[in-house]
């Protein structure tokens, strides 16, 4: 190979590997960290058929250029990743990079040699550009051991000599306040909910249980759009949820003023009937 050829191929590799979209993949494929991204295949002929969806925490060991020129990474992924042929026989797949979308890097590194793992250059790349790293081990803090330490036998002090007592007064002690004349404790009053606190406190409840909800669907790769439905179940969970306004309770009757009542009218009904008799 001519030194122009090397040249060329040197800054060509670069190019590829330095892309918005191919440099996070060469550091996740480096320092072993686990990618998430959703996969669409090809649809024809119907033996090169790859069911699209997400892949989860896929394990990429290597990138590089397929036979057929195309820039592609060799990973290894288990459920609940999408797979048409399953994860009975392997869990080794090729993806190629321009068919990657909503790329995830993960904090989570892996650290097993999967097996049927190969050293070195992908055999069936015609050319590895990156591969993964194994030599940087995470490091293992070893438990810290602290012996215990011997307590020191004490001496034993001398009985100092006690003085003679003194004859004294006979302490008079103060009363002690009543307690009905000590200051009691207000009852705390808790303030009633205004409209519009309401109206705050269900908007926040209802925010929350949306995102909660699209989160889980994110995970599972469904629709993070809540249809009628769902909506309405948020709705009676925010309701139930919501502090409820207490009940005016009814004035007690009063016995007495109703007996005078009673009487004064018995007595306009007796005048009525010796003014019209």
């Amino acid at each position: 190979m001519s030194l122009n050829n090397t040249i060329f191929k040197i800054i060509e590799e670069q190019n590829i590997l330095r892309t918005s979209k191919t440099k996070p993949i060469v550091d996740a494929i480096k320092n072993r960290f686990k990618i998430s991204f959703y996969y669409t295949g090809p649809n024809k002929p119907s033996k090169e058929i790859v069911k699209p969806g997400k892949r989860i925490n896929a394990e990429a060991v290597a990138l590089g250029l397929s036979k057929r020129g195309n820039l592609v990474i060799r990973a290894y992924v288990q459920p609940p990743s999408v797979s048409k042929k399953g994860f009975d026989k392997t869990g080794w797949r090729t993806f190629m990079v321009g068919r990657m979308s909503d790329l995830r890097v993960s904090d989570e590194k892996f650290d097993q040699k999967r097996p049927d793992y190969k050293e070195g250059d992908d055999r069936s790349m015609s050319v590895t550009y990156v591969t993964t790293d194994w030599t940087n081990k995470p490091e293992v803090k070893k438990p810290r051991i602290i012996k215990p330490t011997e307590p020191k036998p004490s001496k034993t002090p001398t009985e100092p000599t006690k003085p003679e007592p003194t004859p004294t007064e006979p302490e008079v002690s103060p009363e002690e306040p009543k307690t009905t004349e000590l200051p009691q404790p207000k009852p705390e009053v808790k303030p009633e909910p205004t409209p519009q606190n309401t109206v705050d406190k269900s908007k926040e409840l209802y925010k929350a249980k949306e995102d909660e909800w699209k989160n889980k669907q994110k995970e599972i790769g469904g629709n993070t759009k809540p249809g009628q439905g769902t909506r309405e179940r948020f709705k009676k969970e925010v309701e139930k949820e919501l502090p409820q306004p207490k009940q005016t309770e009814k004035p007690v009757a009063n016995p007495e003023e109703d007996e005078e009542n009673k009487k004064l009218q018995e007595s306009i009904k007796n005048i009525k009937r010796l003014m019209f008799s």
